[in-house]
């Protein structure tokens, strides 16, 4: 016979069954969205650098030296910031902090 409002033996075991398989539902799901973040993370700096350079292509097209020097001036400065910017949140996904 059991007191209302105190477990029984059964019940512990299947309360502690349940959040043992809550926790590693979640720890899943926290894998599965550091792996769609890094995903992301490759596919916008592959479309970044194709876009520095088209931009870089298309200066030296025009003929004029100063657009030449201004687009790669331009791209290398969003290259430069660009490689701490997404190297720290690459490090954040990973796990291993900032």
């Amino acid at each position: 016979m059991s007191t209302p409002g105190i477990p029984t033996p059964d019940v512990s075991a299947e309360l502690e069954a349940a959040t043992q398989r809550v926790r590693e539902l979640g720890e899943q799901v926290a894998e599965q969205a550091k792996k769609n973040g890094l995903a992301w993370l490759e596919g916008y700096e592959t479309v970044l650098k194709n876009m520095l350079d088209l931009e870089e292509q298309a200066a030296k097209g025009t003929g004029a030296e100063w657009a030449s020097t201004l687009a790669t001036t331009h791209a290398n400065f969003v290259r430069s910031t660009s490689e701490v910017v997404l190297g720290a949140l690459r490090q954040q996904l990973k796990g291993g902090g900032v």
